[in-house]
């Protein structure tokens, strides 16, 4: 079972740190704000970067996930323009679609290039050799797969700290986003069609989270805790 972090364990926090932080200044209690702000944002961005509840849960899964196409190593084909005679086109790096080929036209246009197949009037060679795909580009780290990689970077992730506390979360559109998988919503797909989207918890406080802002907080006064 996964350690959740209850209602009351935040306010007998805040009701112990309240008077505490009432003996620093202003600036001084923004400092503490960030430093805090700072590990919990790093926190955050861990989870979500191990797919995982605040509870420890993992996400659940993505489904209909797109299967990757293999691109093929050469395709040679007797090709018919309308209102042209066939002529002989070949393609490397490629791929067949239901109703196209896609590849790399070597020897007309220098670059990838799609063809109907109701054109083709023979195929005069097909090389199935499987080679890298050529709309991913060479070196080039691949991304990965994992759920939530722009929510997790700081330029989405806003940490702002103040006198008063800090704040870690979204904003704007990005925040309909967020809360859409926070709280697993209904929201639509595109203009025909909705979707379910299971619960995903993207910000979470836990039990481990409360004892560092407390031990935080308690390196920080120092002595002033026993005056």
């Amino acid at each position: 079972m996964g350690r959740h972090v209850s209602d009351d364990a935040l306010t007998q926090l805040e009701e112990w740190v309240e008077p505490l932080l009432a003996r620093l200044e202003p600036a001084e209690r923004k400092k503490l704000a960030r430093e805090i702000g700072t590990a919990l944002h790093k926190r955050q961005q861990q989870r979500i970067r191990q797919q995982k509840n605040p509870d420890g849960t993992p996400y659940p899964a993505r489904v209909g996930r797109k299967k990757r196409r293999h691109a093929r190593k050469r395709l040679r084909f007797l090709y018919e323009k309308p209102g042209h005679d066939a002529e002989e086109r070949e393609i490397v790096n490629w791929f067949s679609t239901p109703e196209t080929y896609f590849g790399f036209d070597q020897r007309h246009a220098g670059a990838l290039r799609t063809f109907k197949k109701r054109r083709v009037v023979r195929v005069l060679e097909i090389d199935l050799t499987p080679v890298a795909d050529p709309r991913e580009k060479t070196g080039k780290r691949q991304s990965s797969e994992a759920m939530f990689e722009k929510l997790r970077t700081a330029r989405y992730l806003k940490m702002k700290p103040t006198a008063h506390g800090v704040s870690i979360g979204y904003e704007g559109r990005i925040a309909h986003i967020a809360r859409i998988h926070q709280e697993g919503k209904r929201a639509p797909v595109n203009a025909h069609l909705e979707y379910d989207y299971p619960e995903r918890k993207l910000l979470g406080t836990t039990p481990d989270d409360v004892e560092m802002i407390h031990d935080m907080i308690v390196r920080h006064l120092g002595a002033n805790l026993e005056d």
